[in-house]
This record gives structure tokens, sequence and C-alpha cells, in this order.
């Protein structure tokens, strides 16, 4: 079964989050239409999250304790993981060059988000690792995980909210009062460019577009338009191609053009990816399902597999490899961002691949014993 709201795992959720982790892959690498891209694609991650929620997980308080320890070992625990993981190695990138702590390396390279670091001592990565655990801080190359970190946030305030107003009977009250919040909260951070410790500055819209996703499940909107989605895919195409010239959406640092704006790219984004992974020969693409069940360890490596692609490059252009701590990647390549992509994606899945038949090969071994 693979229509929306079924209690088996739902495909086409799948194929919209590998659909989704290749273009913020691809985003990341400089490749073109980043812009268009970045309109809807983080957005729509939000959104399934919303469609797949149900209010009786959080029924009663001992659910609510089942489904805060998942999402603690599902969000919390890879965000940590991912991130303590690159502080405690973080001199090794610096001994290595894929971080800089040599001015001149800012002079060099093209990339977006260049800066340089310094090497820490053991009180410094100690202090970081803690940051860490509490949902702060985070490393370079674990940039993406911000998402894990506002996603938890979400789901911790939705289950509060459904929680408490369940026991008062007024759950459509606390629902709009909540959003109104949201929506005033993600218009003064995007207006005024504020910055608010654990990242909270992207919950306010990452908050809207989940409850979005919320009110596409409980409505089911997608069915009535199930019988002619070719036509609704090209119109949300068209609609976010017209909306890319006239506004932006950032939703890790908060940025939106406006709530309008960033609701009908966001909408406009999800109804186009899902009529995509309901066309006959997409809704069974196993590469892409696979991708979509395996989003976490493309979301936590792909910045460190880009720095393969990068030092093939200088190795074989004969650049000064100083250039390697170029973050994400070096930009101004031509078809560079496409090799970005390719690695980005398929080296995060083949070691995860890896350490699942290590894993699997060790539980035998100790089963013997």
């Amino acid at each position: 079964m693979n229509e929306i709201g079924t209690a088996t795992r739902n495909t086409n959720i799948d194929i919209i989050k590998g659909i989704c982790i290749i273009l913020m892959v691809w985003g990341h690498a400089a490749g073109p239409f980043k812009h268009w891209i970045y309109l809807f694609h983080m957005a729509v991650f939000f959104i399934a999250s919303g469609i797949l929620w149900d209010d009786m997980r959080v029924s009663d308080l001992q659910k609510c304790k089942v489904f805060m320890l998942k999402k603690i070992k599902s969000l919390w625990l890879p965000f940590v993981l991912c991130n303590a993981v690159f502080n405690l190695i973080h001199n090794f990138f610096l001994q290595t060059g894929i971080y800089s702590n040599n001015p001149k390396f800012l002079k060099m390279v093209t990339g977006a988000n260049n800066c340089l670091q310094t090497y820490r001592n053991a009180n410094e990565i100690c202090k970081e690792i803690i940051k860490n655990i509490f949902f702060a801080g985070g490393s370079q190359l674990g940039g993406a995980t911000w998402f894990l970190r506002t996603l938890f946030q979400v789901l911790m305030a939705y289950m509060v909210i459904i929680y408490i107003s369940g026991k008062f009977n007024t759950r459509k009250l606390f629902v709009y009062v909540s959003v109104f919040i949201c929506i005033a909260g993600a218009t003064v951070v995007s207006i005024y460019n504020l910055k608010f410790p654990l990242g909270l500055h992207s919950f306010f819209a990452a908050f809207i577009v989940f409850q979005a996703g919320v009110f596409l499940h409980n409505t089911c909107l997608y069915n009535k338009f199930s019988t002619d989605r070719y036509k609704f895919m090209v119109i949300s195409f068209i609609i976010l191609c017209l909306l890319s010239r006239y506004g932006k959406v950032d939703i890790a640092s908060g940025s939106i053009t406006n709530i309008v704006f960033f609701l009908a790219a966001s909408l406009a984004g999800w109804f186009f990816l899902y009529f995509i992974s309901s066309c006959k020969y997409i809704r069974e693409n196993k590469f892409l399902i696979y991708t979509g069940q395996h989003t976490l360890s493309i979301m936590a490596l792909h910045f460190l597999a880009f720095k393969i692609v990068t030092f093939i490059y200088l190795l074989i252009s004969n650049k000064d490899m100083l250039c390697l701590a170029a973050f994400p990647v070096i930009r101004n390549v031509p078809f560079l961002w496409f090799f970005y992509t390719v690695c980005g994606v398929a080296v995060p899945l083949f070691a995860e691949y890896v350490f699942f038949i290590c894993k699997k090969a060790l539980l035998k071994n100790i089963k013997k014993k």
C-alpha cells in the first residue's frame, strides 16, 4: 500500500525524501538551479514529518515518554554522535588539510563559506562536545545536522501541544495559537535576521510547514488531485519557477521572504515531488526508495565526502592542496558540482552499507561465542 495515511511503510514518502536529500546535496555542491531547489527541499522534509504524524502516539503520558525516547534515539543521538566525532578529530582535519589555519587559504579558493580553523586542546574539544549534547554548537562538516535538532524541537513542541490540548479538549485552539505564534516568530526572525541559541531561529518556519503536513494528512488533499497528477505536477513546477524570481527560503537561518511566499513555495514543492513519486516509473524506483530510507548517513557525511572530489580535482589540476579546505566545495569549475553530488550521495550510502555488514558479522561472531 503506497497511498498516504496507510499503516504500512509509505514508499511515496521514501521516494520524496530520497529526491529531497539528493537535491540537498546538489544544492550544497553549488549545482545549477540552487536557488530554485532551496525554495522547498528542506520544507518538504518537515511536511513529510507532519504527514506521518499521528496524535494517538502522544495520547497519554506513557505514550509521550515512549515517543520522546524514540526521537532521542533517532534525532538527538545522531546529532550528538556526528558532531562529537567531528569535534574529536578536529585537529586531525587540520593536520590533513581538510581544515586550514593558513590565512592564504582564504584568498585562493572560491568556497561559499570558507573560514579558518585553529587547533584545539583537550579542554576545548570537551567543551564543544558538551555543547553538542545540549543541542548547541556543532561542527563545520556536520553542519547539515541542524535539521535533526530543529525537527526534534518541532516534534517535542507539537507533542506537548497535542497532549495538553487533549486534556482540555481544545486541540484546535492550541494548534491555531501555536501556528500564529510561529508565523509571528518566523516573520520577526527573518526581518531582523535574528539568531537564537540552540538554533531556535529555524524552529518557527519549520513548525509552520510541519503543521502544513499535519493539515495535508488530515484533509487528504492530495487524493483530490490524483486523477490529474501530471497536470498538477506541471502547475506546481510552474509556480515554483515563478516564485524563484521573487524571493528566497533558507529555513536553516530562518530567512524567508514572507509567510505567504514561504507556504506557497513549500506546498508547491511538496505537490510537485508527491506527483513525481506517484509516476509509474518512479514509484517503484528501488534506488530512490533506498536513499529515502537512509537519508541520515547522507546528511551527516556528504560534506566529508565532498573532500574526496576536491582532493582528486586538486591532484589532477596540480593546484595547491590548501584548497582542500574549501567549504563546502570549490565553486566555478564547470561540471564539478555533478561529481560532488554523486560522491556526496554514494559515499555515505556505501559507508553505511559497509558499517551494517561489519556490525552484522560482529554480532554473528558474538553469538557463536
